[in-house]
């Protein structure tokens, strides 16, 4: 047992404490960085569109979403680092009603969405006029 701990645990005891002073330094210094919340405009993105309708009437383009973090990674963060993606493969043809949350929106690491607005979003679904749009 003496044998391993001098071969193990107090080998080079110097530059574990120093490894150890330097990873709490960096802690510390991560931990003192204040949140901060920022809002951004994101444009609304419909996905898994039925072939056979289309969106008619006014409707919303771009959501406000409010993002918190810490202040370094807001400042360095854009709208297109968010996405607000509508599913709407279930969507049937009349007017319906699409229920926004924040988990909904894609945020980079250690960026928290804490709300969105507009929370509902109002579409109206008609049968296609023309003829479908191509697959990919």
């Amino acid at each position: 047992m003496k044998r391993f701990l001098r071969n193990y645990v107090f080998a080079n005891a110097g530059l574990k404490l120093l490894a150890l002073g330097i990873s709490f330094f960096l802690w510390v210094t991560y931990t003192a960085e204040p949140f901060a919340e920022v809002g951004f405009q994101v444009p609304l993105e419909f996905a898994s569109m039925p072939p056979q309708l289309e969106m008619s009437g006014d409707m919303p383009n771009t959501a406000r979403i409010r993002v918190r973090g810490r202040s370094a990674l807001l400042r360095r963060m854009v709208p297109a680092d968010l996405s607000l993606l509508l599913d709407m493969k279930d969507a049937k043809q009349g007017a319906s009603v699409i229920r926004v949350t924040p988990d909904m929106v894609g945020a980079p690491f250690g960026a928290t969405v804490v709300e969105v607005s507009p929370a509902e979003i109002h579409v109206t679904l008609v049968p296609r006029s023309g003829p479908p749009p191509p697959v990919d």
